[in-house]
């Protein structure tokens, strides 16, 4: 039995999560991507995802910059202090230059601006695709 690959959601909005876990659903079968089969887990706040990053530990992990108990870019610093070769995309409905450096610059593989669409997410699972093959090739290097 293949994997089982862990993403975990994390925005304040309940229907944000749905929507993106649907976009990624509909672009899982696309021909282009690697045929993955995917386990979902949400988050609404910080301490929820926090939790969840640490218990579960995701591979990719799509986190909102503005939370209720804190800032995204906060607990992407401390996801990626804990686990560097996790997957991690920022979701923000606002990408000020600033947002996007911060994001980049502690880690984040990604940066997608609200609304999203399908393109979006399956640029990211491109990229996502592309991150696990770099990451297979250098284990059996070592």
């Amino acid at each position: 039995m293949p994997r089982e690959w862990k993403i975990l959601l994390v925005d304040d909005q309940d229907y944000t999560r749905q929507l993106l876990r649907n976009l990624l659903m509909s672009v899982a079968p696309e021909p282009k991507l690697v045929q993955r089969r995917y386990s979902f887990l949400q988050a609404s706040t910080a301490a929820q995802a926090s939790y969840a990053f640490n218990l579960y530990r995701p591979d990719l992990v799509f986190l909102d910059i503005d939370l209720p108990d804190g800032n995204g870019l906060e607990l992407l610093h401390q996801l990626k202090e804990s686990r560097k070769d996790c997957f991690i995309v920022m979701v923000s409905g606002v990408s000020t230059l600033d947002n996007v450096k911060s994001a980049i610059s502690e880690g984040a593989a990604s940066f997608i601006v609200k609304p999203f669409n399908g393109d979006k997410i399956f640029a990211v699972m491109q990229l996502f695709d592309q991150f696990i093959e770099e990451q297979s090739v250098a284990k059996k290097m070592t």
